[in-house]
């Protein structure tokens, strides 16, 4: 081997071993992937056919800062029935997408977020099934998703465990319902909370809107109801009783006057309810402004004949 080809041969060894090296280098850089855990509590457990028991929605963030949950559950439809959901002690605290079930197909879907993040272990759902027949399996689909609290939205590595519940082929003299259990148990109503009133060109084409938001550690608020009445519970300006009316967050106001007493009821599932009330600041309208100014043209012209006659 020649002077030049020991050189070129030299030349090609360096340069493949700078690029070895880069390439170990960069794959000792790529951190681990983060992961988290979804699962069900109980995981498994022996039921009567008619049986209604509560199975936990749950995550384990192993460690990691969370702030959006994307839960998608299968369950097969001809062996369970949801029976209903309950957000009662849930670590999300905003719902894009409410719990939505089908029975029918034996899905059920939510998306929840905690804005200030979340690390460690804690219920997302409680959702009680109702036992058909056979035994059942719960799991995960893969479209559940986890992201991490990073500012970039990083979807988490997700591990997600079923539950297997066996049926037992006698029927109960008297079927357990943990549900209803649950809902006998409740007694405390949902959180304390404060109604806002807002205006904004984009919501409600500028209009007047209320928000309201609470939380409730048993059973989970089951909906919200609004009322707007003067001081006698009429609504303003009629002699019609005012209605509650089921509402949800924000709620354009029937009254674009601001005259009237606004009170909204959240109430749970066990029936437990908590009643916010807000007093809007009172706004002069054009036809009280000139009922003011006939009425002090009157005074005067009262007053005026008064010294007119004293004079005399």
């Amino acid at each position: 081997m020649n002077y030049e080809s020991r050189i070129m041969n030299n030349y090609f060894k360096i340069i493949f071993g700078i690029f070895a090296f880069f390439i170990l280098y960069s794959l000792f850089l790529i951190p681990e992937a983060k992961a988290a855990t979804l699962y069900l509590e109980p995981a498994e457990g022996e039921y009567y056919q008619d049986d209604t028991f509560i199975v936990e929605v749950r995550i384990d963030s192993e460690g990691e800062q969370i702030n959006t949950v994307k839960v998608n559950l299968n369950f097969p439809q001809d062996k369970l029935k949801i029976v209903d959901a309950g957000k009662g002690g849930s670590i999300l605290t905003l719902w894009a997408e409410e719990p939505v079930y089908s029975n029918e197909n034996g899905t059920l879907s939510f998306i929840g977020g905690i804005p200030q993040g979340f690390r460690g272990e804690g219920k997302l759902l409680s959702v009680p099934f109702r036992v058909r027949q056979t035994d059942a399996k719960i799991e995960f689909l893969d479209t559940s998703v986890v992201l991490l609290n990073d500012g970039l939205g990083t979807p988490a590595k997700l591990t997600f465990p079923g539950a297997i519940f066996t049926i037992l082929p006698e029927i109960a003299e008297v079927p357990r319902d943990e549900w209803q259990e649950e809902l006998e148990k409740d007694k405390t109503p949902p959180e304390p909370f404060e109604i806002f009133i807002g205006q904004d060109p984009a919501i409600f084409d500028g209009k007047y809107f209320i928000a309201f938001f609470t939380t409730d550690v048993g059973t989970g608020v089951d909906y919200y109801e609004v009322l707007e009445a003067d001081e006698r519970g009429y609504q303003r300006g009629t002699t019609l009783k005012a209605e509650w009316k089921r509402a949800e967050s924000p709620y354009l106001l029937e009254d674009q006057s601001l005259q009237s007493i606004i009170k909204v009821r959240a109430v749970d599932k066990a029936g437990n309810e908590r009643v916010a009330e807000i007093i809007p600041p009172y706004k002069i309208t054009w036809k009280e402004i000139l009922l003011g100014i006939i009425i002090v043209a009157m005074i005067g012209v009262v007053i005026w004949q008064l010294i007119r006659r004293f004079r005399k």
